[in-house]
């Protein structure tokens, strides 16, 4: 996966895609005040101005804003596998970075040791209990007994299981959709014997969802696929690449006038208040 910063305009569009498709929770403000939020994909913001640092006396208050859409990056030297004792994340055969939920013990080891910081701890069973009864676990009211329940389980992706209490979860690159494509190319090829899916005929569920098509997803192994064409570009690296985690998503980095020919160009990273400053001011 390929993540484009200089398309990515932080609309979240990808983050609500990734709780709808993967039955993640909607924990509540209060849980997420005590750092419990569930989310699989989370839209980071970083902030810079044309000030100095040394001579700042306060933030700026119109800064220049960055941002980077962070999930589980499904490291070829994945930090979080070397430390689980029931190893209970491996990787598989295509080189993702999955999850065993029944084998899961939740130590969370693997959410300390991820330099990322991707991994979330299922606390309670939120897809189960009814609101005001997470603290009450299994004495809690079954919320799918009570008067509309049915139609409230109903609303979940069949495709996808929901995680109980005391799991570690995590972007699984929606695993389910990758199954089901090579599912589908198998029943085509039957008569050609090629199974080796083709590019572009499935889409994650925060790539489908982009408005601004930022992210791409597809086969590393095939040179001529649109992530191994983008992964190509100069602009490719790794967040926290220095760790040597060989992270299989990575990010094109943003540029702002990158050509010193460019009539606005400027060398550093200036708020909007700043570059109008120092544009002439129009009759």
């Amino acid at each position: 996966m390929t993540i484009d910063l200089n398309t990515c305009t932080g609309c979240n569009a990808c983050v609500v895609a990734c709780q709808s498709e993967n039955n993640i929770p909607i924990v509540g403000k209060d849980q997420i005040m005590r750092g419990r939020e569930m989310s699989w994909i989370r839209l980071d913001r970083y902030y810079s101005s044309g000030d100095p640092i040394e001579n700042r006396t306060s933030l700026p208050s119109d800064p220049q804003t960055s941002l980077m859409p962070v999930a589980c990056m499904h490291c070829e030297r994945a930090p979080c596998e070397q430390v689980c004792p029931v190893n209970a994340t491996v990787h598989d055969e295509q080189g993702l970075n999955v999850m065993a939920y029944n084998r899961c013990v939740g130590t969370r080891y693997c959410a300390n040791n991820c330099p990322y910081k991707v991994r979330r701890f299922n606390f309670f069973d939120y897809n189960k209990r009814a609101r005001d009864q997470f603290y009450l676990g299994p004495l809690g009211v079954n919320q799918f007994k009570t008067e509309g329940g049915i139609l409230k389980s109903m609303q979940r992706n069949p495709d996808v299981t929901v995680r109980m209490r005391g799991v570690m979860e995590k972007c699984t690159y929606c695993v389910q959709r990758i199954e089901q494509a090579k599912i589908a190319q198998k029943v085509k090829a039957r008569d050609s014997n090629d199974i080796h899916v083709p590019d572009g005929v499935f889409k994650v569920a925060c790539q489908a969802a982009c408005p601004s098509e930022a992210i791409v997803f597809g086969d590393i192994s095939n040179p001529e696929s649109a992530v191994s064409k983008s992964k190509a570009n100069d602009r490719d690296y790794s967040l926290l690449g220095y760790l040597n985690t060989r992270p299989r998503t990575t990010y094109l980095g943003r540029l702002r006038n990158p050509n010193p020919q460019m009539p606005d160009y400027k060398p550093d990273a200036l708020s909007r208040m700043e570059y109008k400053a120092m544009q002439p001011q129009s009759l």
